[in-house]
């Protein structure tokens, strides 16, 4: 009598598959035990395969769901931006008339209230167009329209502006030749803008601002420095968190911050901060100085050329 069986009395066999998955059929017969193992493999893995297949169509279908939800989210806050921005700019346009006097003149006190209301709403509008960036954000529906720009240029036309608008000193320190690199110009101007508007509300000592470009063999480094009171540890963790403004005193939507994140990250570059309690802060973030790829579009080559100049 042989020690270990060679054949098998019961074998299976693959009979077919339907709509609702793979049917299986026994057969009895006088079966070599190898043949009925392969069999039995054959079945599994058929099984496997199909399992599989069901969880790649039931994820494929998740993020179809997720990404409807994500992009009538953001249809909602179009929307919503919408209605919040046109009775702002009523409010802020009053308010602007008034503050004129052509209507007639107004007394010290009055001057302040008009202040408050146009201060205000020129906040509240800059909110709602947060809100929009951040919804579209999450949809994906951000593209980049990258050009090569001098950053020196473009970094001066933001301090200058904002220089208008605050008695915080804000300096450039951007020596050397001009630094060229292929982004999109109007969301990296954001960034600087939410970057400086950040520190410029902070409480500073010497109530100055300064912005360095740092240019490095593939990327730059671009910087905005306060001498505030810096932040905690606890502050520093929770900085780009939506709704977390990392301001020593609260203050703040946070809004702006996860904003800047995202759009240095589509980038390609990086964000991070220094800052030490009672120190002050200095904001950070890094540009690739060239196009990313190695062939890219007709856009991206003509921007290499364009760089190599």
């Amino acid at each position: 009598m042989n020690a270990f069986p060679t054949q098998l009395h019961v074998g299976l066999a693959v009979a077919g598959a339907s709509a609702a998955g793979s049917a299986v059929a026994l057969v009895v017969g006088h079966v070599p035990l190898s043949f009925a193992l392969c069999a039995a493999a054959a079945v599994v893995s058929s099984l496997s395969l199909w399992l599989a297949i069901r969880r790649q169509a039931a994820d494929r279908d998740r993020l179809v769901d997720l990404a409807e939800l994500a992009s009538r989210r953001a249809d909602q806050a179009a929307v919503l931006s919408h209605e919040i921005r046109t009775p702002l700019a009523v409010i802020q346009g009053a308010g602007e008339l008034l503050a004129e006097q052509d209507a007639g003149p107004l007394t010290a006190q009055q001057s302040v209230f008009v202040d408050r209301i146009v201060d205000n709403a020129v906040r509240m509008h800059t909110f709602s167009e947060q809100l929009l960036t951040r919804a579209r954000l999450e949809a994906g529906l951000f593209s980049l329209d990258r050009t090569v720009v001098d950053l020196r240029s473009l970094f001066r036309s933001v301090v200058d502006d904002l220089s208008q608008v605050t008695d915080t000193i804000i300096v450039l320190d951007a020596p050397g030749a001009p630094v060229r690199a292929y982004i999109d110009p109007q969301l990296i101007r954001q960034v600087l803008v939410n970057l400086v508007d950040n520190a410029v509300q902070l409480e500073s000592a010497d109530d100055r601002v300064e912005v360095r470009i740092v240019p490095g063999d593939d990327e730059v480094s671009i910087s905005v420095s306060d001498g505030g009171t810096g932040m905690t540890d606890e502050q520093r963790e929770k900085l780009f968190r939506r709704f977390s403004s990392g301001r020593p005193l609260g203050n703040g939507t946070g809004i702006g911050l996860f904003i800047s994140q995202q759009f240095v990250q589509l980038h390609g570059g990086r964000i991070y901060v220094d800052t030490i309690s009672g120190k002050g802060t200095t904001m950070m973030f890094t540009l690739p100085l060239t196009p990313p790829g190695r062939r890219g579009g007709p856009a991206a080559r003509r921007a290499r050329r364009e760089l190599r100049r």
